[in-house]
C-alpha cells in the first residue's frame, strides 16, 4: 500500500487542545480567516481531508482536528455516556473558545456534515458560514435508505466478504490490515470517480491505534446513528449556508434537497460526475463552487 505523507513543515501549528477532559489533536495550515474542519465517520480522523485542501490554505487558515474518541484523540473510557453527539457538539464549542474564534467558518463532509448541522442548530450566533459536503441525512430513514442504496453497489460475495470481514476477530481486535481491507471496500464503493478512489485510500491508512479507536466507538456510533434527531432543529440556523454533493453519492439527493429546505436561506449545488468526495472526484467544480459561497460575503 502507497502512502502518501503530508509534510511536517505544511503545518504552522499541531498538537494537542484538551476540551471537556479529552485531548484533542490538531494541526493547522496557512493563514487568514479560518476555517474548522470536521472529518467524517465516526470512526475516521482529519487526515482523511487535509491533502485535498493543501491550496485552499493558500488563502485561508485550515484547521484540522480529530473529533474525541476518533484518530489521536483517545480516551480512556468509550461508551454511550461518553460518545455522544451532544458531547461532541461541546467540544467543537469549547474549541471554538480554546483557538480565540469569535464566529465559526464550518467545513463538514459525511458525518461531519451532519455535526456541523447539529452544532449550529444549537450555536447559531457562534457560526459565520456553514458548508456541507455530502452530509449525513437529517434524519434516520434517510440515512438508512442511504446505506440501502449503497448496499446496491456490492456484488452478493463482496457484501458477504465485507461482512464476514467486520466481524472477524483480527477487526475487532483492531488489527490495522482488516481494517485497511474492509475500508478500501466500504469506502470504495461510495466512489464515483475510480482513480480519485485510490487516491483517497493511500491517505486514510489506519494503524493499530486508529484501528482500535474505531472498534471502541462503533457501538455508539450506531447508537447515535440512529438516532438522528436535527431535522426538527434546523430552522435555529440562520448563517450563509452551502451544500455541495456528488450527484452520483450513494445518499440521495433528496436527503440534500430536504437540508436546503429545512435550512433558511441555504444554496444547493450538485457536482457532476462525483460520488462521496467531490473535493477529490471533481475538484475543479467543486473549488469553484466553494470559493465562489465564501467569496460572496466577504
Amino acid at each position: 500500500m502507497n502512502t502518501f505523507q503530508i509534510p511536517t513543515d505544511l503545518f504552522t501549528e499541531k498538537g494537542y487542545k484538551t476540551v471537556n477532559g479529552i485531548p484533542h489533536f490538531y494541526r493547522i495550515i496557512g493563514e487568514g480567516e479560518p476555517f474548522v474542519f470536521l472529518h467524517g465517520g465516526p470512526g475516521m480522523w482529519h487526515d482523511e481531508l487535509v491533502p485535498f485542501f493543501l491550496d485552499f490554505a493558500k488563502s485561508y487558515q485550515a484547521i484540522f482536528y480529530d473529533q474525541r474518541g476518533n484518530g489521536k484523540s483517545l480516551m480512556p473510557h468509550i461508551d454511550e455516556t461518553t460518545f455522544t453527539t451532544a458531547l461532541l457538539v461541546e467540544d467543537l464549542e469549547a474549541l471554538r473558545q480554546a483557538f480565540g474564534i469569535e464566529q465559526l467558518n464550518i467545513i463538514g463532509h459525511s458525518w461531519g456534515g451532519l455535526l456541523g448541522m447539529y452544532y449550529t442548530s444549537q450555536y447559531p450566533q457562534q457560526v459565520k458560514r456553514l458548508i456541507l459536503i455530502d452530509p449525513a441525512p437529517v434524519n434516520t430513514p434517510l440515512l438508512i435508505q442511504a446505506y440501502e442504496r449503497l448496499m446496491t453497489r456490492f456484488t452478493p460475495e463482496k457484501w458477504d466478504y465485507l461482512q464476514a470481514l467486520y466481524e472477524s476477530d483480527a477487526f475487532l481486535a483492531g488489527d490495522p490490515d482488516a481494517h485497511n481491507e474492509a475500508l478500501r471496500i466500504s469506502e470504495g464503493a461510495t466512489f464515483y470517480n475510480k482513480a480519485a478512489r485510490d487516491v483517497y485510500l493511500d491517505t486514510a491508512v489506519f494503524d493499530e491505534i486508529k484501528a482500535k479507536n474505531t472498534v471502541a466507538i462503533s457501538g455508539p456510533a450506531r447508537e447515535m446513528k440512529l438516532n438522528v434527531t436535527v431535522q426538527e432543529q434546523l430552522v435555529n440556523i440562520t448563517c450563509p449556508t452551502l451544500i455541495i454533493q456528488g450527484r452520483e453519492d450513494f445518499i440521495t439527493p433528496e436527503a440534500a434537497e430536504l437540508a436546503n429546505e429545512l435550512i433558511k436561506g441555504s444554496q444547493l449545488f450538485f457536482v457532476p460526475e462525483s460520488g462521496h468526495y467531490p473535493f477529490i472526484e471533481a475538484k475543479e467544480a467543486f473549488f469553484n463552487r466553494l470559493y465562489a459561497f465564501i467569496e460572496e460575503g466577504v
